[in-house]
């Protein structure tokens, strides 16, 4: 009767089968967490829904363009026409997540604002009354005036602006500009130094980082252009309460612009991101 021999070294290859399994696996799960997932998937609005919406199937003064595979705000209306200010809100909420997208002015401006420079903004946070113009909010403007320009009306990308007079957030400012080198203090309009849009008919790359209540970091381009903290919400009865999450808003206001490659990544509340 022969006998069988057993050796470590016949090990070997089923261990290290096993830790390319178990590395593969870990690899796999840490890049799916770290995926990005579309809000718009360039064919359809489902998934949204339009302040101005008057039923299925309506997303008020946002359509699809098919070619671009952009949202595009006052599709087909004439320049200079009579237009109304719309809102497209996401179906859920959002409270820890990166959010990029793309935007890209085009020509045409409507009444009442036939000689502003063009205005929009993406919103996060939104609470209260979805059909409301403007919901109540965190504001990241889209705009193209001058970086420079420092009348308060003026529509810059990167820009704060807090809707809602029961909203509270922080931010590092010089004089009402942002300025990361100071301590944040209370404001509901902060203006930002940097001027880094690409001009009309180019596309500009906005990111928005969103830590619950705690942080969000503006991004357009590639700079960081804004930061803001510690948002809460005001109580009628004066409690006050961290403003956690919230849906994600694209404005519509009397300026023609495509929205594309909406996408978010989520991430646990006690990860970086």
């Amino acid at each position: 009767m022969s006998k069988f021999i057993f050796s470590s070294t016949m090990l070997k290859p089923a261990l290290n089968a096993c830790v390319v399994f178990v590395v593969f696996s870990l690899l796999c799960t840490q890049t799916n967490a770290q995926k990005f997932k579309p809000l718009f998937d360039g064919r359809t609005l489902e998934g949204w829904t339009a302040a101005k919406s008057t039923g299925e199937g309506d997303w008020g003064n946002f359509s699809v363009n098919k070619k671009e595979k952009a949202i595009h705000v006052y599709a087909g209306e004439k320049e200079g026409s009579i237009q109304q200010t719309d809102c497209l809100i996401t179906e859920f909420e959002f409270s820890h997540y990166i959010l990029k997208l793309e935007y890209k002015w085009l020509e045409k401006r409507f009444d009442p604002r036939t000689d502003w420079d063009r205005d929009a903004g993406l919103l996060f946070h939104v609470q209260g009354d979805l059909k409301k113009i403007w919901p109540w909010s965190l504001e990241m403007q889209i705009g193209e005036s001058l970086g420079n320009k420092a009348e308060d009306l003026r529509f810059h990308t990167g820009d704060l602006w807090v809707l809602g007079n029961h909203l509270r957030v922080k931010t590092p400012h010089t004089n009402g500009w942002y300025d990361p080198n100071e301590l944040p203090t209370e404001g509901l309009h902060r203006k930002t130094r940097l001027g880094v849009e690409k001009p009309r008919g180019k596309w500009n790359k906005m990111e928005i980082r969103v830590y619950g209540s705690e942080k969000a970091t503006f991004i357009l381009n590639g700079e960081v252009v804004l930061e803001i903290f510690d948002f809460v919400q005001i109580a009628k009865d004066g409690a006050v309460s961290p403003l956690e999450k919230g849906h994600i808003g694209l404005q519509a206001e009397f300026a023609e612009l495509l929205y594309r490659k909406i996408r978010i990544k989520e991430f646990p509340a006690n990860s970086s991101d």
